[in-house]
């Protein structure tokens, strides 16, 4: 009887627990993984196009190209779907995915001149993305120290 009557009926959520409230630099984490992943989306959309639209020369490599794009993209949707649910594993996909994004701006950087404001947007994201990563509420909620 105690039980019940120590029920919140105005939050049934509640009960008797400690609602935790999500962080905000959580969500803007999701957010981020999340437009990273609709990216390498897209782009795996844009090579797949290349195969149909030009004649490339090596058909098999150029469908290699777009199947390791999609992989990388399923990967992103995963890691943004743990990101939400604040999951540990999430953490370590999140860092290793913005290592190699800063790797490819890099090359975009130093490569043709039309691509650089590209190179320099990946960076931004690259190095933002880390940097919410590391804060102390975004530690909190993905780790054990909640």
């Amino acid at each position: 009887m105690s039980e019940i009557a120590e029920q919140n009926p105005t939050n049934p959520g509640l009960n008797g627990q400690e609602q935790t409230r999500r962080s905000p630099l959580l969500s803007l984490l999701g957010v981020l993984v999340g437009i990273e992943a609709l990216l390498v989306t897209v782009g795996a959309v844009y090579f797949l196009s290349r195969i149909f639209l030009e004649t490339p020369e090596n058909l098999s490599g150029a469908f290699v190209i777009f199947v390791i794009t999609l992989i990388i993209a399923a990967g992103l949707i995963a890691t943004a779907i743990g990101t939400f649910k604040a999951k540990p594993w999430a953490r370590g996909s999140i860092v290793t995915w913005q290592i190699m994004q800063f790797v490819v701006a890099t090359s975009f950087i130093q490569g043709i001149q039309a691509w650089q404001p590209v190179g320099w947007l990946l960076i931004v994201f690259a190095v933002g993305t880390a940097v919410i990563l590391f804060t102390r509420p975004v530690i909190s909620a993905m780790t054990a120290e909640k």
